[in-house]
């Protein structure tokens, strides 16, 4: 599928934030690696997802975003990040949706010169929940609190959790 994006949205809890957003970066999703040796050729081992993170900006200093900064473990905000599609070869319409539970990490508030400012950039850390939804399907679901992972509507945790619960 050859897909085009023609519009996104942001949302930090109930904060709609499209109509002061300047960009928002995804979670880049890394695997962990282990190196290893076997005589004169390396390997690296996929071992775990590394703790995804995230930015944001919007234009101009706003209170109601500022506030959840400081914020606790278990405390955590809703990041919501929406995404229509253009299927440019089917010339159909699909859709993205992407929740985050986590943690504001950091504020860098931005430059000032004169009366024109930069965005202010907001670092989102401490992921505990993540699920990626492209067009009703699951792509990506990661969950720390349910030790759940899935990935392309696959539960790879199930039988470890079917395990724990014995």
């Amino acid at each position: 599928m050859d897909s085009i994006i023609h519009g996104a949205n942001w949302y930090v809890g109930e904060i709609n934030c499209k109509k002061r957003l300047e960009a928002v970066a995804l979670p880049d999703l890394r695997m962990a690696r282990e190196r290893m040796a076997f005589g004169w050729f390396g390997f690296e081992l996929p071992t775990d997802i590394e703790p995804p993170t995230f930015e944001f900006g919007v234009y101009g200093s706003h209170r109601d975003l500022q506030s959840r900064f400081g914020r606790e473990a278990g405390d955590w905000t809703t990041f919501t990040y929406y995404e229509r599609l253009r299927d440019i070869t089917k010339g159909q319409n699909k859709g993205r949706v992407v929740i985050i539970k986590a943690l504001i990490m950091d504020v860098r508030h931005p430059r000032v010169i004169g009366k024109r400012a930069d965005a202010t950039r907001y670092g989102g850390g401490g992921v505990w929940f993540y699920h990626d939804i492209f067009d009703g399907e699951t792509i990506h679901k990661f969950s720390v609190e349910n030790q759940t992972l899935v990935i392309d509507g696959i539960d790879y945790s199930s039988e470890g959790n079917r395990l724990i619960a014995a």
